[in-house]
């Protein structure tokens, strides 16, 4: 058995360009965020990896940008499911602190600076 996300269908069900946006505008837009977040690309059954015991692997795919991620884990279909969500949902938090950590760092240099430039 295979998961495979909707990630090609609109979330609202609608056929794409019907938004009012132009296709080419939003797809140029939400590209640089597609890019930038961690997606759920695949769940597929598999063997037991070497040196484990159990029929019911599977393995997975998440992607950001260009890299990826697989890795292996144990249980139902469902429930293999929700644990890689959880485990996208965190990358994600995470890279969304980093971001506003960044944020925080040049916003107090500014500070320094203009507190410099004063004196």
């Amino acid at each position: 058995m295979r998961f495979v996300p909707r990630g090609s269908n609109p979330p609202n069900g609608d056929a794409p360009g019907q938004s009012g946006i132009p296709t080419d505008a939003a797809a140029g837009a939400d590209q640089s965020a597609d890019d930038e977040r961690y997606r759920l690309i695949s769940i597929d059954a598999v063997r037991a990896p070497e040196g484990c015991a159990g029929k019911d692997w599977h393995v997975y795919r998440i992607a950001q940008g260009e890299n990826g991620i697989t890795g292996y884990r144990r249980g139902d279909l469902a429930g293999v499911r929700v644990d890689v969500e959880a485990i996208v949902t965190a990358l994600n938090g995470r890279r969304q602190w980093a971001k506003s950590k960044e944020t925080s760092k040049n916003h107090r240099r500014a500070a320094t600076a203009r507190r410099v430039a004063a004196k």
